[in-house]
């Protein structure tokens, strides 16, 4: 049986599970909109959401949480979290008439958008540079780390055919690691696009101006061209196959070919080896 290559980050973060204390702090936090009606509890989970997943502050959460965080990576985290994030950027959209905030965004509804703006755009490029940077674990979650990284692109020269190579194949690996999966770019199409109009574009100021890139698309019925919304497709194998006779067909010919050969070559050599004898008669 072939195996096929996978990278080795991408089978550890598939093979480990999120930590108890960060499923209940997530939970904790979804709590507050999953209510029959939204109270001013929510303003405190968006807080948090901005506090722990974009500024990476662990300061003020509990002894338990804090080790929970610090013993996975940060792209787990984020993966762990989006879900819960869009459930609730969702739920604050679809109530923005009833929350009073039609002509502008609250202070909440502003934090939790640039908390699923970060996710969706810069979270990538922050996680890859803090684990393939050369940083450790502990000091990856000391301070935020620069939004805008330049990826340089590996042009390898006629004389090193095989480093390049092997610059891209890690690169490749790379860019598998830190992309979302289909159910979670399902799950925000499923959510956002009966709320996209929900969203103006005078809302897109300042900390938000970079979700344009998302929004803009979506109002013109496309699909933004955002590296979160990609995922690797496995392509179709075109087999070509020659047209064959049936086995049994081709096997009686070769079964029955050589016999006849063998049977007219014997013939052949009896009639040339025994000399014609005139037939005596019986006396």
């Amino acid at each position: 049986m072939v195996k096929r290559k996978s990278s080795e980050g991408q089978e550890q973060d598939s093979g480990r599970g999120i930590p108890l204390p960060i499923q209940t702090f997530l939970w904790r936090q979804t709590s507050a909109f999953l209510r029959p009606k939204l109270g001013k509890q929510y303003e405190a989970s968006c807080v948090s959401f901005e506090r722990v997943l974009v500024e990476n502050k662990l300061h003020g959460l509990s002894p338990a949480l804090s080790e929970a965080i610090q013993s996975i990576s940060r792209w787990e985290l984020v993966q762990a979290a989006l879900p819960h994030v869009l459930h609730c950027t969702a739920t604050l959209l679809s109530n923005r008439n009833k929350l009073g905030h039609q002509d502008k965004l609250g202070v909440a509804e502003t934090k939790l958008l640039h908390t699923l703006h970060w996710m969706l755009l810069e979270a990538p490029q922050d996680c890859n540079s803090e684990r393939f940077g050369g940083t450790d674990r502990g000091s990856s979650w000391g301070g935020s780390s620069s939004a805008f990284i330049h990826q340089v692109e590996n042009q390898g020269s006629p004389g090193q055919p095989c480093q390049s190579s092997s610059n891209d194949e890690e690169e490749n690996n790379r860019r598998k690691i830190f992309q979302n999966s289909m159910a979670t770019v399902e799950l925000f199409v499923f959510l956002f696009a009966p709320l996209v109009h929900r969203i103006k574009e005078s809302d897109l100021t300042f900390r938000l101006a970079s979700g344009l890139v998302i929004w803009q698309p979506m109002w013109e019925h496309r699909q933004p061209e955002v590296s979160g919304f990609t995922a690797l497709v496995k392509p179709i194998r075109n087999i070509i196959t020659a047209k064959r006779s049936s086995p049994v067909n081709s096997q009686s010919q070769t079964c029955e070919s050589p016999n006849q050969d063998i049977g007219q070559r014997e013939s052949l050599s009896c009639d040339t080896s025994m000399p014609k004898v005139p037939l005596s008669p019986l006396v």
